[in-house]
Order: structure tokens, then C-alpha cells, then sequence
């Protein structure tokens, strides 16, 4: 992963982005013109059915990326370590409770 990469910034469309892009719109030409040809829809009311789906495609997109969510709401012993009690567990000062012989109420 490169630095540009993690600055969390929103990338644009490279060069196969574009071109799959493009091959989209190619083909939805396509099927609008056998449509159209095969007598399905009129062009006008192919130009109004295309502008519905439009709008419900837009209506349904997001507007933006949510970042991803912070762990900031933290209960009960499961808390972040302080500083002091971070560098104690590095330098190996600390002994880590046994879990298995824990004791809780019923």
C-alpha cells in the first residue's frame, strides 16, 4: 500500500476503470436501440423509463463514504491502557490476569 493510498482520499477512475465505464454505456445503447427497434418502447417513452431508473438509481446512491467507526464506547474492565500502563506491558512489568480463574456472580 503506497502513501497516497492511506490517506483515506477517494481515488478516481484509471484507464480500465474508464474503459469498462464506457463498454457499460456501449452496451445500454445497444439494448436501448433493440428496444426501440423491436418495438417495445417508443423513443420517447425509452428517453422517460431511462430517466425513472435514473432517479432511482441516484435516489439509492450514497452520497458520501462513511469513515469507519471509532471504538469509543468501551464498558465495564475492557478499557484502552494508559500510557504508564502501556510501557509497564511493554518492559514486561506487568503479569496478565489468569481468565480461566475468574470468579463472577450469579
Amino acid at each position: 500500500m503506497t502513501d497516497a493510498d492511506k490517506s483515506g482520499k477517494r481515488r478516481g477512475l484509471d484507464l480500465t476503470g474508464l474503459l469498462l465505464f464506457g463498454a457499460l454505456g456501449v452496451a445500454a445503447v445497444a439494448v436501448g436501440a433493440g428496444l426501440v427497434y423491436g418495438g417495445y418502447f417508443t423513443p420517447w417513452g425509452l428517453v422517460v423509463w431511462l430517466i425513472v431508473c435514473g432517479a432511482f438509481i441516484a435516489a439509492a446512491a450514497p452520497s458520501h463514504v462513511a469513515p469507519a467507526p471509532k471504538n469509543t464506547l468501551v464498558h465495564g474492565a475492557a478499557r484502552p491502557a494508559s500510557e504508564t500502563e502501556a510501557q509497564a506491558a511493554a518492559r514486561g512489568a506487568v503479569k496478565a490476569r489468569a481468565i480461566h480463574e475468574q470468579k463472577f456472580d450469579e
